[in-house]
């Protein structure tokens, strides 16, 4: 039963596990806005307006005939904020970037989502059973730790990624539902997790996101603000990757969006912008390609291959910085590729130390003893 006590003490346990992440990613986030409030907004202006927008959405709760889940759901965020600002020790400023950051970012300020990176691939089997892939795309300033397993629920695997829509237009609703938190409550399948997850459209992204369940049903999700593309895997065999699109309307809606920031920043046609998206169309192009080989051996070493892709004069899977132009700035950094063998319970998984690649330095796999699946409910 979901109460407001037993929320704020789940969160302020896993804060206290948690902090320096916690407080890491809110700390880069107001690093983020500082770079992308308008030129003359002083930073503090900024800042305040965010931790306002931050109170306002916990008051913006929506119908509750349209979405009757939400009944108490009020009180309960408000708790889980409260564990979170307890356990990791947050002030009220990290507190409110840390959960309503990226959302002002993005709606206020009407900035381009951050340029990251992120890909997930789904084999439903190999010779060690379905196997699930991540790679975790980011600046070295972020903190990472190994990784977690990634199920919603017993019956549900999800995972996300950014989905990079310039001049978004604006959601209606603001409230700050935790969507997947529904959805591990009330979906055993993906399409029903693809059912709420649309139907509760206005309340989360931009983002794209893959579901699967344990029919190997897997849904591909790419999503703005207002608009959502879902398609569904023929075979069970899937990803995503960040920056692009390829359901139809949501790939022309990217490509219009992305033309009119070009023309309000004053940019011309092609440009570093435009460079890097080309660069992740690519990406998704060669990831459709290889996937459909793999169909025919899909193994391990397969999938390995698939999310560390880093083949000369093509667009690279796993990344370590690469540069678009030769005055450019760093792009991002694979931090962390994952593998999770489902039907072992563990994760391989690679990440990057110092100037060591995360390609170059594997690490010691990660097991899950305390994942417990009945038998006939094997992935």
């Amino acid at each position: 039963m979901w109460t407001p006590e037993n929320w704020y003490l789940q969160a302020r346990d896993n804060a206290q596990k948690t902090a320096d992440l916690i407080r890491n990613r809110a700390e880069l986030m107001l690093g983020v806005i500082a770079q992308g409030k308008p030129a003359g907004m002083p930073l503090e202006e900024a800042l305040q307006e965010m931790e306002a927008f931050h109170q306002q959405r916990l008051a913006a709760v929506p119908d509750l005939f349209r979405y009757p889940e939400l009944r108490g759901m009020r009180e309960l965020i408000d708790a889980e904020w409260r564990g979170t600002r307890d356990g990791a020790g947050l002030d009220d400023r990290l507190l409110a970037s840390y959960y309503t950051g990226y959302v002002y970012y993005s709606r206020c300020l009407h900035a381009g989502i951050p340029e990251l990176g992120c890909t997930y691939i789904y084999f439903p089997t190999s010779e060690y059973g379905p196997l699930l892939a991540n790679n975790l795309d980011s600046s070295p300033a972020e903190k990472f730790g190994p990784p977690h397993w990634p199920a919603l629920n017993e019956h549900l695997l999800i995972g996300g990624v950014s989905s990079g829509i310039f001049m978004d237009e604006q959601s209606p609703e603001i409230f700050p539902v935790p969507v997947e938190k529904l959805v591990a409550r009330y979906c055993r399948t993906t399409d029903e997790a693809a059912e709420m997850m649309t139907r509760y459209n206005h309340f989360w992204g931009p983002g794209n996101k893959i579901v699967v369940d344990r029919n190997h049903r897997v849904a591909m999700i790419e999503k703005s603000a207002c608009r959502i593309g879902v398609r569904f895997s023929p075979d069970g065999f899937g990803f995503i990757a960040s920056m692009t699109a390829e359901e139809p309307g949501m790939h022309a809606y990217l490509n219009d969006r992305r033309t009119a920031s070009l023309k309000a920043r004053k940019l011309p046609e092609v440009c570093e912008d435009t460079l890097f998206w080309e660069d992740h169309d690519l990406r998704r192009q060669e990831l459709t390609e290889m996937l459909d080989e793999a169909r025919k051996n899909p193994t391990l070493e397969t999938l390995r291959r698939m999310i560390q892709f880093r083949e000369p004069g093509k667009a690279f899977v796993c990344v370590n910085g690469e540069k678009l132009l030769p005055d450019s700035a760093p792009g991002a950094f694979t931090l962390r590729t994952t593998i999770w063998v489902l039907n072992e319970r563990r994760a391989l998984w690679w990440a990057k130390e110092g100037e060591t690649p995360s390609f170059e330095n594997r690490k010691p796999d990660v097991r899950f003893p305390d994942v417990r699946f009945p038998d006939v409910l094997e992935w």
